[in-house]
């Protein structure tokens, strides 16, 4: 069963859009949930875009998560806008962004976000233990002299990945606490078919 039901990527972009004109300070996160070697990992990620081909996240090679995404591992992105009360699940495909997008996008990256990639990349990767606090920021300090704010080079260990939705789960509350929710899944002909499932 299609009916009103055949667009939900355009219901998520307009709850998305709704979020941030309200303000919502969960718009710009999300979850991501991986499964590697039978461990389960959840992260808070900055939601870089949420455009019409699809959610799309920035994540370094050195991290543990590149490696669940890229050996095709169970993967699930969750966002939830406490403003709406709405939760959205979705699953997929990743797709890596190409090179020159993300130089495109790595100009509007934070500075911040752009040394920990350098330094990722040059002293430690993500994730790794550090041997003394302090040896973070004397790394990005070193960094720094290296280059100016300004100037700060395009690390290609900066990687960018398009989840292509084909499964999401679309959920929202409901003063009478008879919530609302609806699974959606794309057929092999590219439709949308719906159920409403139990909340």
């Amino acid at each position: 069963m299609i009916a009103q039901h055949d667009k939900p990527l355009q219901a998520l972009r307009e709850h998305y859009q709704q979020a941030m004109t309200e303000g919502d300070a969960a718009a710009k996160t999300c979850t991501l949930a991986t499964v590697e070697n039978g461990e389960l990992s959840l992260r808070t990620l900055v939601l870089r875009e949420l455009a019409e081909r699809g959610p799309v996240i920035f994540i370094n090679d050195s991290s543990p998560k590149w490696r669940a995404l890229m050996t095709g591992g169970h993967s699930e992105l969750l966002l939830f806008w406490p403003s709406q009360m709405r939760q959205y699940r979705l699953r997929g495909a990743w797709q890596l962004l190409e090179e020159d997008e993300m130089r495109r996008h790595w100009q509007h990256k934070p500075d911040g976000s752009k040394w920990l990639d350098h330094y990722y990349a040059q002293c430690q990767p993500q994730s790794s233990e550090l041997a003394d606090e302090d040896d973070l920021a004397a790394g990005i300090d070193d960094l720094r002299r290296a280059h100016t704010a300004d100037d700060i080079p395009f690390s290609p260990n900066a990687r960018g990945l398009r989840l292509q939705v084909d499964w999401l789960e679309h959920w929202s509350a409901s003063p009478d606490g008879l919530h609302r929710r609806y699974r959606y899944q794309r057929d092999r002909a590219g439709q949308w078919r719906h159920q409403c499932l139990v909340p």
